[in-house]
């Protein structure tokens, strides 16, 4: 997958979790672009030194070890000044594909009912017990909260889910640092369909330079984010 970015367009700033270091690697795009994305893209000139690509070839690396294949995604985002514009969220055990263009369209869609007064919260299987008493503190102890593997899962569980094997999620919600090639394709999704993916105190991410976001995730879709950072900028401050 890096290799085929950077042998198309090797002007490309593209940033990936993994790739080996080879001195030659023959990946070439083909150019061609299935019927379905075509039908709801719109074609745009972007200079090359305003693009960043991020890659992850295996998101939930500690599921896939442990067999929990649901977890596992592969994701690609397309960052344009920094703002994420095209993500795509593929399950390679499934073949199911999820993408969108921020401003042209998806094949994906939120689902039709979501609740912020006894959320279910989705977060990382590795810092569940961490994030409990923050979770509680901020929308209640009726909160439902969610571990589970991989930051591709989690925001498809904000949507319409694709198949039988998905929790359905009110939030996504992440307190620790997290690679920006995690979250990017996810965010641009999220965006496309008028949702958000902010830093917990309401941030936009940034998607050029480092690779690190240090200021936590908070992931929604047709609720009141801004409502959401309040609650938990609340229990932020009353810690302090």
């Amino acid at each position: 997958m890096f290799y085929l970015f950077k042998n198309t367009y090797p002007f490309l700033q593209v940033n990936s979790e993994e790739h080996d270091e080879v001195k030659e690697n023959p990946a070439v795009w083909s150019r061609e672009i299935p019927e379905d994305v075509l039908q709801k893209v719109k074609v745009r000139e972007v200079a090359a030194d305003r693009i960043t690509v991020w890659i992850d070839p295996l998101d939930a690396t500690q599921e896939y070890t442990e067999n929990l294949k649901k977890y596992v995604t592969t994701m690609v985002c397309v960052a344009v000044d920094g703002e994420p514009v095209i993500g795509v969220i593929h399950k390679p055990f499934t073949g199911y594909t999820a993408w969108a263009l921020v401003g042209d369209g998806a094949n994906v869609a939120p689902r039709s009912e979501y609740s912020i007064s006894a959320p279910k919260v989705i977060v990382s299987r590795s810092h569940a017990g961490k994030v409990k008493g923050i979770i509680e503190e901020a929308f209640g102890n009726n909160t439902v909260i969610i571990p589970a593997g991989g930051a591709g899962y989690k925001v498809l569980a904000l949507l319409d889910p694709p198949d039988e094997d998905y929790e359905e999620a009110d939030i996504y919600v992440h307190v620790t640092f997290i690679k920006k090639w995690d979250i990017c394709a996810g965010n641009a999704i999220l965006k496309a369909l008028g949702g958000h993916m902010t830093t917990l105190k309401g941030v936009e991410i940034d998607y050029s330079g480092s690779e690190r976001n240090d200021g936590g995730l908070l992931a929604s879709v047709k609720v009141d984010h801004k409502t959401l950072v309040e609650r938990l900028s609340s229990v932020e401050k009353e810690k302090h």
